[in-house]
């Protein structure tokens, strides 16, 4: 009976017929298999079958690829899919037949990243606990984001910066060309210290950049060895000076500034707990970038404190004592004025140990590293990442490998090799010498290929082909799932957001010093080419730069949560919908709503922190967490601008702020303004576009675009709109050639706190002032007697396809309502008349149109946004002109409304003021 149940045994194929049964099986599936073809533009080499291996009972077949399968994004369900499709092209005698796949000899499943396997099939060779060693730096009084980045440690750097070329003309230069209105050398440097390192530290991370992060261009050293400018120390308790300490020079050859001073040493007691005080003696305020440094040792605090006495309140922090010395350590930006301050306290319920203070360092300076009697001449953010390592005391064994190397027998300044090759070293670096616990080490390029005809992201990780490991014996696969994680989500948010044909590059396998050398997971990210138009036309689109950062972010957060098993939150975008808004009892009552991500569902608030600012020249505050979107604050009657904003805020982090909204209670009121800040356009500059249609760059002279406050990255104008003129060198490029003229202080753009200057004119013609936003306006009700005039400011706002207008259907509604119901309304932008987006409807309305398009008679001084133009508006019937002196255009009014071709914010604040007293006057 169990004979007759036996299943019968497969045939066993001879030795010549399994290569006869190989060979029909390759022949079947050919070299590009028809399943393939969905992914071959995934990778620059396309997935290739190059072999087949089968068992004699063909009860698996093994199909071997080449390198392009190790380079797209594998998946178990996109494997299946693969080997449904081969069982299918086979026919019935390979229906019950595993199929695996190869690259480099090995399974696919194998890259596979753990964050989308199953838990039985994780490999644990990629997974990792994290260093357990209190943070670098750490905030306090703010959460510590333990569903976010809390505790970890990121290396970032943006690719290249201006270094010295000693072999052909010994001068100062990009490392890359300038090209469509930008240079590589400045454009990641934007991603990553403007959008992306924000970011992270939202999240609660401490990131450690390989190039100087503040662009400000002034620098002021606080040191017991010698101050610059009127900058001083004043110390509490008994400190003694130690060597191996930082010491200024005006210029730097070689040498290591952090061994060339002396440092402060103190002990620790019960009875007097000692203390420094950083006198910067500032005689311009601005934003500066605040560093500090110490001496680590093992009886140092891991809790010490420093405060930052800034313009608007006190920001304090714990540092590490007993790790990062000798170094610049970045505590953030802050608006100092003559009376900030640094403190260096011990914790106080410290009674025993030593504190350690060394230089505090405020801005970024200009570069300090002479080559051949000469500085670059550009400010140190400007330049490649080894000089600021060299100021920031690495040793030159990182930052000058090849210049110190053996083989360089003439002695040469070889600073181009020496940039890519130290970031690596300098990871390890931070980790073994500096012991600061890196989690992982990311760079930022924008190289991804040139082909016009793509636009896409690349990434690179080094795994030597799957077989290396780090020296904890954890194999180096984790960089490749962070590189693929990583730029997964990169594809997919802009995809869904920009153009979902935004190509999924290769990730390449490289033994590039920057990623191989890391003890850590490294990757770099090629976000786009710079090379490209097609790439160009969204990169320097602000939007775009933070969902390509938030994306990074992202890929980021998932990888280490899953390396270390955690759950995570995304933090939350900014709020919208916001209003300040006058209320009883000379109060102000902030309200906004949540902006929910439909990329993102964990990224919801759960509270909110509220900023407030007081006056027009006044810093924000340290800010109040709140529970609710909505909060009323009392407001003094004393003619001056209070300002606000709010961030969003969950378990993984803080968001970007909201606009700025202000308010005011005039002295005597006359009455009560309420100001819409209907600007909220960011955009690249205007696109140049042939017969065709096809993109040649950007026409800066039409538009120079808005960007998100500053972008140092956009440098000048285009110059070469020829697709067929050929690259040379990096300063003849070819098509895409541009001029550096507005380097190093970039394009000034949206700082969206338009109310406040309003505002203060208002002020001065004695009227108090609200504030809302433009979505918040777009839905609010006014009473006709609720205000003596309604101010809408529109700025630079124009038509973008699909994101902005002038006048949406609400805001065209809303202005019906106010005209029928006869409350005074002034409305001023750049293109209110010229606009192709604007309707008859609109015009009608307000009773204008737009005669011509005149010069901006003002210059661009990157103070504030630019426009080339303005609106010249002539009046309808039964409209007339209003004109006044030091205006750029006339206005128009129409019965109670009054329009302005031109941005009235960028008149001075007395003309303003002028302009509003006239118009309330005329009411």
């Amino acid at each position: 009976m169990n004979g007759l149940n036996a299943s019968v045994p497969e045939p066993i194929l001879s030795v010549t017929a399994i290569k006869t049964e190989q060979q029909t099986i390759l022949k079947k599936l050919g070299k590009r298999p028809d399943f393939f073809l969905p992914w071959r533009c995934e990778s620059v080499r396309s997935v290739m079958l190059e072999r087949v291996q089968l068992s004699s009972d063909r009860k698996t077949l093994k199909l071997y690829c080449n390198v392009g399968l190790a380079q797209i994004a594998i998946r178990q369900e996109l494997l299946d899919t693969w080997a449904d499709a081969v069982r299918k092209k086979l026919g019935a005698d390979y229906q019950d037949c595993q199929v695996r796949f190869y690259a480099y000899n090995i399974p696919a499943e194998r890259f596979i990243p753990n964050y989308y396997r199953e838990k039985a099939d994780r490999d644990p060779k990629r997974e990792s606990t994290p260093i357990v060693r209190r943070p670098l730096v750490r905030r306090i009084y703010r959460s510590g984001y333990g569903r976010g980045l809390g505790g970890r440690h990121i290396a970032l750097w943006g690719g290249h910066g201006k270094y010295y070329h000693e072999k052909e003309d010994s001068a100062w230069k990009w490392q890359r060309p300038a090209l469509f209105c930008t240079i590589e050398d400045l454009n990641t440097q934007e991603f990553a210290t403007q959008y992306l390192a924000p970011m992270l530290e939202n999240a609660g991370a401490v990131v450690v950049m390989a190039r100087e992060r503040d662009p400000q261009q002034r620098e002021i050293l606080i040191d017991n060895d010698g101050s610059t400018g009127n900058a001083r120390i004043e110390i509490v308790g008994d400190w003694h000076r130690k060597s191996g300490g930082f010491a200024f020079r005006d210029t730097l050859h070689a040498g290591n500034p952090f061994r060339q001073g002396t440092v402060f040493q103190a002990e620790i007691g019960s009875e007097v707990k000692p203390r420094i005080t950083y006198l910067p003696g500032l005689d311009k305020p601005g934003r500066y970038g605040v560093y500090v440094s110490w001496k680590a040792l093992p009886t140092n605090p891991t809790n010490a404190r420093y405060t930052v006495c800034h313009a608007g309140g006190k920001a304090e922090f714990e540092v590490n004592q007993r790790i990062g010395g000798s170094m610049w350590v970045w505590l953030g930006v802050f608006d100092l004025d003559s009376e900030s301050k640094i403190v260096l306290s011990a914790p106080n319920d410290l009674a025993e140990g030593t504190l350690t203070a060394d230089a505090v360092k405020i801005g970024g300076g200009m570069g300090n590293v002479e080559r051949a009697g000469q500085t670059s001449g550009v400010s140190r953010y400007s330049e490649a990442a080894r000089y600021w390592m060299q100021y920031s005391g690495v040793p030159d064994s990182i930052y000058a490998q090849e210049t110190l190397s053996p083989d360089n027998k003439e002695s040469e300044m070889l600073d181009y090799i020496d940039n890519f090759k130290g970031n690596g070293d300098w990871c390890n670096y931070l980790r073994k010498q500096k012991r600061i616990p890196l989690d992982l080490a990311l760079g930022l390029h924008t190289d991804a290929g040139i082909c016009d005809s793509i636009t896409g992201t690349l990434t690179i990780h080094y795994t030597d082909r799957a077989r290396a490991s780090y020296t904890n014996g954890k194999s180096k696969l984790a960089g490749r799932d962070l590189a693929d994680l990583v730029q997964t989500q990169i594809v997919n948010d802009l995809r869904m957001k920009y153009d979902s044909t935004w190509t999924r590059r290769s990730m390449y396998d490289k033994s590039y010093a920057e990623i191989s050398r890391p003890d850590m997971p490294a990757i770099l990210v090629e976000m786009f080419s710079h090379q490209n138009a097609n790439d160009m036309a969204v990169a320097l689109d602000p939007a775009f730069r933070f969902d390509m950062a938030r994306a990074v972010y992202k890929g980021v957060l998932r990888f280490l949560a899953d390396r270390y098993g955690r759950s995570y939150t995304v933090q939350p975008l900014p709020p919208s919908g916001f209003r300040a808004e006058l209320i009883g009892g000379d109060s102000v009552r902030l309200s906004w709503r949540a902006t929910e991500d439909p990329l993102e569902p964990t990224a919801g608030p759960n509270r909110y922190r509220v900023y407030r600012r007081i006056g027009r020249e006044g810093a924000f505050d340290e800010g109040v967490e709140v529970r609710f979107p909505e909060i009323g604050l009392p407001l003094n009657r004393d003619n001056r601008v209070y300002s606000y904003k709010v961030t969003a805020i969950n378990d993984g982090g803080e968001s970007f702020p909201s606009e700025i909204l202000s308010v005011g209670l005039a002295d005597g009121e006359k009455g009560k303004v309420l100001i819409v800040n209907g600007f909220t356009r960011v955009s690249p500059p205007a696109l140049k576009k042939n017969a065709d249609g096809k993109i040649l760059g950007f026409d800066m002279k039409a538009d120079p675009g808005v960007p998100y406050i500053r972008d140092r990255a956009v440098v000048g104008e285009q110059l070469d709109f020829d697709p067929l003129s050929p690259f040379q060198d990096n300063d003849r490029p070819g098509w895409g050639a541009s001029s550096t003229a507005r380097t190093p202080d970039g394009t000034a753009g949206n700082s969206f706190d338009y109310p406040a200057i309003h505002g203060e004119a208002l002020l001065k013609a004695g009227y108090s002032f609200a504030s809302v936003s433009r979505a918040a306006f777009e839905k609010m009700p006014i009473r006709p007697s609720q205000y003596r005039m309604i101010d809408l400011i529109l700025g630079a706002q124009r038509s973008y396809p699909g994101r902005y207008s002038i006048f949406s259907p609400l805001i065209i509604k809303r202005l019906q309502d106010l005209t029928e119901a006869k409350v005074p309304v002034v409305v001023s932008g750049s293109y209110i008349g010229s606009d192709p987006g604007l309707s008859e409807t609109v015009r009608n309305l307000l009773g204008y149109t737009c005669s011509e398009r005149i010069p901006n008679p003002q210059e661009m001084t990157g103070g504030s946004y630019y426009t080339p133009t303005f609106d010249r508006l002539r009046p309808l019937a039964g409209g007339s002109t209003i004109r006044m002196e030091n205006w750029p255009a006339e206005g128009v009014r129409n019965g109670r409304t009054y329009i302005f071709g031109f941005p009235i914010e960028i008149l001075d604040s007395n003309t303003l003021g002028d302009l509003f007293k006239r118009l309330l006057v005329l009411e």
